[in-house]
């Protein structure tokens, strides 16, 4: 296997895994290009490029006793790997039962992660396109004009369930609605109402009136009528376009579903002791997509910080009462791709638990004694002492005396009158 591409662990990425079939060894060369070629293809079109940091890709190298595939329809038949064959339309190609159980080896050898296996076939004919036995998008990787729509649209099946968007029947196909497919024709109950105008009409028609809107137009699931879709036009329906709104959000959930937003934070333990009064930082790494960024909300106890919307944020223990307290980072993206998601795969929170006990200081008890002399009792509990400080404007402090508490208190005496009108006295522990 080889790294085509690398954007972190495998544990926390969209693992897109290419296999070679019908390669001979001295054509691996030929495959590894092809695997890029067909890899850049793939991010050109959105939201895969949005999310292009989000994406490993990696290249397993199978070599074919020979060149091809086999086409039944011309009765040729070839000695590959994965026993990939074209049907009798020339146009589809697939793996026999065995093809499969040997992706499904290599991937659990060599990416167990995989989140979207392509096999290239090295064949010169129409590039044609299956999702296999069990989601693996298989194309013919050599025919170039029409290469990148074909692999792209295969893609679409494996990672987000796409249907096709065609016309053509295809007796015994499953009536299963898929995310970019519906009989719905209850406005309020489309699936992708959030996308459609109030003022464009369904179903969508006449459909060259809408030729950009995202309404309902008539046709798909290979049905004329009684299905529809959402867009007028689409990579699901033909190979030259780009992926409607409809269809890129469903790749964008389907990818968080996979790939959360938090790469990691620190501290990496989730339950903290905190026993002083040294200040925490908590911190996230993210994955951030291509030309947005990710929102970040701190939140204290459940209640947001105002302005704590960085990557990092940092706080007092002392802020905190003794007990059991939260710090949490709400993570979210709020890209224009999504309008709907209930599930909110766009959105991730970490949150630390901390066990605050730190000394507690009490100043009570005030006298006055003879001579002009104060007194106050210090009581609470501080382990390590405690310092009684004296100030005249309450922003400079001074040290007066150090001690230790004794059964819980401690009685502090001026020593000398003072001369100041007033003065402020604070207790505090030592760093």
């Amino acid at each position: 296997m080889e790294t085509i591409r690398t954007n972190g662990p495998a544990s926390n990425r969209f693992n897109l895994v290419f296999l070679s079939e019908g390669y001979t060894g001295r054509e691996m060369p030929k495959y590894l290009v092809d695997a890029t070629n067909a890899l850049n293809a793939i991010l050109s079109y959105q939201p895969y490029g949005e999310y292009s940091n989000y994406f490993n890709a990696f290249a397993i190298k199978t070599n074919s006793a020979e060149h091809g595939s086999d086409h039944p329809n011309q009765n040729i038949y070839v000695t590959t790997y994965f026993n990939s064959f074209y049907d009798s339309s020339e146009t589809l190609i697939t793996i026999d039962s065995t093809g499969q159980e040997r992706v499904d080896e290599l991937l659990q050898a060599f990416v167990p992660k995989c989140n979207l296996p392509v096999l290239l076939v090295n064949d010169t004919n129409y590039p044609g396109g299956s999702d296999g036995f069990d989601k693996t998008a298989i194309v013919a990787a050599t025919y170039a004009p029409s290469l990148p729509g074909m692999l792209t649209h295969e893609t679409g099946h494996v990672v987000a369930n796409l249907g096709d968007e065609y016309e053509d029947a295809y007796p015994g196909f499953p009536d299963t609605e898929e995310p970019n497919t519906t009989r719905q024709t209850n406005r309020a109950l489309i699936k992708w109402n959030a996308w459609i105008s109030p003022s464009t009409p369904i179903p969508t028609a006449p459909r060259d009136s809408y030729p950009t809107a995202i309404g309902l137009f008539e046709g798909a699931h290979y049905h004329t009528t009684g299905w529809y879709r959402p867009k007028l036009d689409c990579l699901m329906r033909h190979n030259y376009v780009p992926f409607c709104e409809v269809c890129s959000e469903a790749l964008v959930l389907a990818i968080y579903q996979r790939v959360r937003p938090v790469d990691s934070f620190s501290p990496a333990s989730t339950n903290l002791t905190i026993t002083n009064t040294q200040a925490v930082t908590f911190s996230l790494a993210l994955l951030q997509p291509a030309t947005h960024n990710l929102n970040v909300q701190w939140f204290t106890n459940g209640v947001s910080r105002t302005g704590a919307t960085n990557l990092s944020f940092t706080l007092l223990p002392q802020s905190f009462a003794n007990g059991t307290n939260s710090v949490s980072a709400l993570v979210k993206d709020n890209t224009s791709l999504v309008r709907n998601d209930p599930t909110n795969f766009l959105s991730q929170t970490i949150s630390w638990t901390l066990n605050v006990s730190l000394p507690q200081l009490r100043l009570d008890s005030p006298l006055w004694l003879t001579g002009g002399k104060f007194a106050f009792r210090v009581t609470g509990n501080a382990p390590q002492g405690v310092v009684v400080q004296s100030s005249t404007t309450l922003s400079n402090w001074g040290s007066v005396a150090t001690n230790s508490l004794v059964g819980g208190q401690l009685w502090y005496t001026n020593p000398v009158a003072s001369s100041s009108l007033r003065r402020f006295y604070r207790a505090v522990t030592p760093p």
